[in-house]
């Protein structure tokens, strides 16, 4: 059963406000009157194996010290964040890849000034029940707010809601890769599926009472430049009932942007911090909206460097100059592919991205 009555997601958000013991910040933020906010969404967090061990060696400042001004300069910043973290929990028997980040580990997120993050993946779930609620309790302690899993299907489905400046908006994560056992039911906690007519049932349920509703989606092929069909199908019904901007992860690495009905979609970022280094992975970017009441002004993407390519591995870091270029332009030749706007409007300046919507 599905719980669609707006008040019950209102009681949820004090009830989960009680049971997590959120401290920190509040459910709604506000900050000082301007016209415009700027939100950053990353990729893939992962602060196990390489970059847990280097926490303990260099401190939970290193894996974002490079670029902790940058994150700091936003109105909110968002990622997703594909490991438990908690001290105890018993490991998934079966899958070949598993995270569990020390509880200690969640500094880095907080150093980086990270306000929200979606549970909403394949790793959540990595060491059980009992992880999966540590992760959100400490999460919780923290002050960071966490969508797309809760302790029951209507909790697991409510967004991080805040208010920057006048402007309301709210952020959602769902996944479409998780085993069966971890998805949250009536009774039971979890992350939050990906079906398409709940997606447009939550955007409906939220849809006036804010200004701005963005999807953050965890889906798709590993490694891969390009989304596939039905993903883009998704993501054009998500725009169509009133989303504007999707956002998505799992890849690895990042896939084309497509204009839709002068709304972004991106199919993934990538990683943003990821505890391993892999043949495949390569640079990243990071996104960022630039909002005024009234709609979305443009967006900006930034390129990151990636375990494989840096000097210091699992310290991300932007790329400037001669070193943004070959990353950028790679983003511009996969988006193509997907027929919009995006790659013949998009400018390359001053080492990012940028676009501009529509007036």
């Amino acid at each position: 059963m599905r719980f669609k009555s707006p008040i019950y997601y209102c009681l949820s958000v004090f009830i989960l406000t009680a049971c997590f013991l959120r401290t920190g910040k509040e459910a709604v933020k506000e900050l000082k009157p301007e016209n415009e906010i700027r939100l950053m969404f990353g990729g893939d967090v992962m602060l196990d194996w390489g970059i847990g061990e280097i926490i303990e060696k260099e401190g939970y400042e290193y894996p974002f010290n490079k670029i902790k001004d940058f994150l700091r300069s936003f109105d909110f910043r968002f990622c997703n964040l594909e490991c438990p973290i908690s001290a105890e929990g018993e490991p998934d028997p079966v899958k070949k890849y598993i995270f569990l980040a020390k509880p200690d580990s969640v500094e880095s997120l907080v150093y980086a000034g990270i306000d929200g993050v979606s549970l909403a993946n394949n790793h959540t779930g990595d060491f059980g029940k009992t992880a999966f609620i540590n992760t959100m309790t400490v999460l919780s302690q923290k002050g960071i707010r966490f969508t797309g899993a809760g302790i029951n299907i209507g909790s697991a489905h409510l967004p991080v809601s805040m208010t920057a400046r006048g402007i309301k908006f709210a952020v959602f994560a769902y996944s479409y890769i998780a085993d069966n056992e971890n998805f949250a039911t009536d009774n039971e906690p979890g992350i939050a599926g990906a079906s398409l007519e709940v997606i447009k049932e939550d955007i409906q349920q939220f849809r006036e009472l804010n200004d701005f509703i963005i999807i953050s989606i965890h889906w798709g092929v590993e490694y891969s430049d390009y989304p596939l069909d039905e993903q883009i199908d998704i993501a054009h019904s998500i725009i169509d009932a009133g989303a504007d901007a999707v956002i998505g992860q799992h890849s690895h690495v990042f896939q084309g942007i497509e204009i839709y009905n002068n709304r972004p979609i991106f199919y993934s970022l990538g990683n943003f911090i990821f505890g391993s280094i892999n043949e495949d992975i390569r640079d990243n970017i990071v996104v960022e909206l630039k909002l005024i009441k009234k709609g979305m002004v443009s967006f900006n993407v930034h390129p990151l460097n990636g375990n494989k390519n840096s000097k210091k591995p699992f310290q991300t870091s932007l790329l400037e100059g001669d070193d943004a270029g070959p990353a950028l332009r790679h983003l511009i030749n996969i988006s193509r592919q997907l027929g919009s706007e995006f790659s013949d409007k998009a400018v390359i300046e001053d080492s990012h991205l940028v676009y501009f919507f529509k007036r």
